[in-house]
């Protein structure tokens, strides 16, 4: 497996996930994770790292609330997109645009951030523990990492459910050519190892879609955001709803 560039599947990702009730629910959960547990995003003039940002629908709001965002991305497709992004939601705001690995980024070049956002990347990487090592510098003592991933239970709970039992049961997983599953998912508990291993404290545990994605198909489509969000508000945070979460959001301190 090698670390995915997005080039090839930027629209479908703007069409399919962003641009939809999925994004939408996660943008709705995000936010309230943030109001829970910090830090106070009311408050402008954070500095922001988005790493792997794609279109940075979520740190394009932060912009427009006056923070100062620093986004990367490996895709030039999907720095395109993001550009357009921050001009409908924040314009006129300042935010650096980086092209490049997450190699790219480091304490030396940029500093360190009050926020570092590291959302839907490390399922689509070789090694994410080393990618979290790295990234973990560029979070100052006292600011806040948060990080987002594509959770393995509910990727295996979606076989099994649809009677696909020799691909639920595995432990690989195949995608086809073209799909936006990745090739990566994470089971959440080990990633709670190893953000608690690496000295910070994990404040907030969350699944990102755990009901409207296991809805059937036919029904989904019959469903509005007003109808599915009060449930998904309810029970992200409720095992074991939260572990089939399609991702999983987890915001954690840096201690001083």
């Amino acid at each position: 497996m090698q670390d995915q560039n997005f080039d090839q599947l930027s629209q479908q990702f703007q069409k399919q996930i962003y641009d939809t009730i999925k994004g939408q629910i996660r943008l709705a959960l995000l936010q309230e994770d943030f109001q829970q547990a910090g830090p106070d995003l009311s408050q402008p003039g954070l500095k922001v790292l988005d790493a792997g940002g794609g279109i940075g629908q979520f740190s394009a709001t932060l912009a427009a609330r006056g923070h100062q965002v620093t986004l990367c991305d490996l895709s030039e497709e999907m720095l395109k997109l993001a550009h357009e992004e921050f001009a409908r939601t924040a314009p006129g705001a300042e935010v650096q645009f980086i092209h490049g690995p997450l190699q790219v980024l480091s304490e030396e070049r940029l500093g360190q951030f009050d926020l570092l956002l590291f959302h839907a990347v490390m399922e689509w990487l070789v090694d994410p523990f080393e990618a979290l090592q790295r990234l973990l510098p560029l979070v100052r003592p006292g600011g806040f990492f948060s990080v987002m991933f594509y959770n393995k239970h509910a990727l295996r709970w979606r076989y099994l459910s649809s009677a696909q039992f020799s691909e639920g049961m595995g432990d690989t997983f195949r995608r086809r050519e073209g799909s936006l599953t990745p090739p990566g998912p994470l089971e959440p508990q080990q990633v709670h190892d190893w953000l608690q291993a690496m000295g910070l404290e994990v404040r907030t545990w969350t699944g990102i879609r755990g009901i409207y994605d296991h809805i059937p198909r036919q029904l989904r489509a019959k469903v509005t955001l007003e109808q599915v969000l009060p449930a998904e508000h309810q029970f992200a945070r409720v095992p074991p709803y939260r572990d089939l979460g399609r991702y999983v959001h987890m915001l954690c301190y840096r201690p001083l």
